[in-house]
């Protein structure tokens, strides 16, 4: 999965970016209380950090809201 289907994902659950910007290659998004950082790189993002961006936001939008 990329990086632009995970943003998408989470702005289609209510997520907003911390800056307006994007500082380097990293976006940082908020949902409700939770918060997480995304790699926003060219290629797939690997599985066990779909999995650590999947469990930071998980107290805020429910068990695997990323399949």
């Amino acid at each position: 999965m990329t990086s632009r289907e995970v943003l998408r994902r989470i702005r289609q659950r209510g997520g907003e970016p911390v800056k307006l910007y994007q500082v380097g290659s990293h976006a940082k998004y908020t949902v409700g209380g939770c918060k997480t950082i995304i790699p926003v790189h060219a290629r797939d993002i690997p599985t066990g950090t779909l999995r650590a961006i999947e469990r930071d936001l998980e107290p805020c939008l429910g068990r695997r809201w990323l399949h």
